[in-house]
């Protein structure tokens, strides 16, 4: 049977702790850099459906992620001290990333930063954020 997306888009994804790798200054020229490309470790096509995020890479070396809903602790849309908004070139005025922390055993949860549908100058992480707060609920 096929699944039914309730989203499609292209992502630009990072682990937490990726994003922590990354040095402030490298964060400041990402977001002083006008044509450069957003802050991100992976890229690949996303999707939603009603039981799970799917994450594919875009070719076999980029890693695929599947979170089921049923395992997200939290969604967050905004920045923070691991995903900076001087990291981007608008300063969070255009878009803002979408993290999400889930569990991945028992106690042990992992976060990930989504930049969804990113066309130069704005995303569609808050459609994205939206829709999950919605599922969530």
């Amino acid at each position: 049977m096929a699944i039914n997306f309730l989203l499609q888009g292209t992502v630009h994804w990072s682990y937490d702790y990726e994003m922590a790798e990354v040095s402030q200054t490298d964060k400041i020229i990402n977001g002083m850099i006008s044509m450069g490309p957003v802050l991100h470790h992976h890229k690949g096509n996303i999707a939603l459906s009603e039981a799970e995020l799917i994450i594919e890479g875009f070719t076999d070396d980029e890693e695929d992620l599947t979170i089921p809903l049923s395992a997200m602790k939290q969604i967050y849309l905004g920045f923070d001290d691991v995903f900076p908004k001087i990291a981007v070139k608008s300063l969070g005025i255009l878009w803002q990333p979408l993290r999400i922390e889930y569990y991945i055993l028992a106690l042990q949860t992992q976060c990930i930063y989504l930049i969804i549908d990113f066309n130069g100058i704005y995303t569609h992480d808050k459609d994205w954020f939206n829709t999950l707060t919605q599922l969530l609920a």
